[in-house]
């Protein structure tokens, strides 16, 4: 059966979103504000839909278009302008369609009960803008979406990042306002906004399409890798951990494997760093992962890893596997960056490797690892 409903022109079902929205009294210190939500948000055809976190009392409140008319709108357009983007190329809207008031007259953030209950309308401006790409100003509307289908982002972390969600796309960034500014720097927004340009037209939509989708078909008929598997189960017991922590927790994988299975099962090598053993097809392992089963961002400089918030796999490793990871996670999972590299340090190969090189042998890009030896193998062979 067709649906009647699906006749409608998108004008005519916005026109009466938008009426109904104007009979909403749902908050009680809400109802009497002004409701903004109108043909004055923006092109209801965009590919970008701006979400920001509630109308300012000097800005939509009084002029009724969002982000616009107070110190917040004008830093928003400057970033518009900075990529050549006008208003009417865009939609924008609020987590919260009313101003929340403080009783001395100043804003006030949106209580978790009003985010709650202007959900269902933000829900339906999603689903009649339709866009390619949802970008979140500021950490309220990022959490809003996170209530209508778990993405498990972080602001901080995926600030700038293209995100899948839902059957589209989010772009977390900072809000615009000038508290926010603080975190974020106008001048860091204005790099975020280039970013954004890059990857999506408000007209055209997403530029990256089909890059974004030959890395996902790939990896859905490739299938994942062990190595993935394994990332994805550590990431699902740890949340997230450093670039660094994770190379480690899985050498000492491989290393217990090889004790005990004989051979190595994540990766056929790890080679002698600088830090330690470094299995040299990881970074490309998680990079056919990110933005789906793996985040990846910097936290103060330092390269980090988190479980992504739409995976397309579940593991299959054997018993045997996930019984060794796991008592690797057990036993080193809740170590710091220092303690894991001691513990690393202190394992057979990597002492003969260290008694390599106190001798004067330079031991950089020799295996750690290699299938089913390890170093104090390789190095009986280069003796003999």
């Amino acid at each position: 059966m067709i649906c009647p409903f699906q006749s409608f022109r998108k004008e005519d079902r916005f026109r009466d979103l938008a009426e109904s929205v104007q009979h909403c009294d749902i908050c009680p210190r809400l109802c009497e504000r002004r409701k903004v939500l109108s043909l004055a948000n923006g092109s209801l055809d965009s590919k970008v839909l701006f979400v920001a976190e509630a109308p300012g009392r000097l800005g939509a409140d009084r002029t009724g278009i969002p982000l616009h008319g107070d110190r917040t709108g004008d830093n928003f357009e400057i970033l518009l302008a900075n990529i050549g983007w006008q208003r009417q190329d865009v939609f924008i809207t609020n987590a919260v369609l009313c101003n929340p008031k403080q009783e001395n007259g100043s804003n006030d953030a949106p209580t978790a009960e009003e985010i709650a209950n202007c959900l269902p309308y933000l829900e339906m401006v999603i689903t009649l803008i339709r866009p390619d790409v949802i970008v979140t100003l500021g950490m309220t509307a990022l959490a809003a979406l996170n209530l209508l289908a778990p993405h498990g982002v972080e602001l901080r972390e995926g600030v700038a990042q293209l995100l899948p969600w839902r059957g589209t796309y989010l772009f977390p960034l900072y809000h615009p306002g000038p508290r926010a500014i603080v975190h974020r720097p106008l001048a860091k927004q204005r790099s975020d906004f280039m970013r954004l340009c890059k990857i999506v037209h408000p007209v055209k939509g997403l530029i990256i399409r089909k890059r974004a989708g030959a890395r996902a078909c790939a990896l859905a008929s490739s299938g994942a890798s062990i190595m993935q598997q394994i990332a994805q189960v550590l990431l699902q017991q740890c949340g997230r951990m450093t670039y660094f922590k994770m190379a480690k927790l899985m050498y000492l994988v491989d290393l217990f494997s090889l004790e005990r299975l004989g051979h190595t099962v994540a990766s056929d090598i790890y080679l002698r760093q600088v830090d330690g053993p470094w299995p040299p097809g990881l970074d490309k392992a998680l990079e056919a992962m990110r933005g789906h089963e793996v985040r990846r961002f910097f936290a103060r400089q330092i390269p980090m890893v988190a479980l992504g918030p739409s995976p397309r796999f579940e593991t299959d490793l054997d018993d045997g596997i996930l019984a060794i990871v796991a008592e690797v996670l057990k036993t080193y999972g809740s170590m710091s960056n220092t303690q894991i590299k001691t513990t690393v340090y202190r394992t057979p190969p990597m002492q003969f490797i260290l008694h390599e090189e106190k001798k004067g042998r330079n031991m950089v890009n020799k295996p750690v690892l290699y299938k089913d030896e390890d170093a104090r193998a390789f190095g009986k062979e280069e003796k003999a």
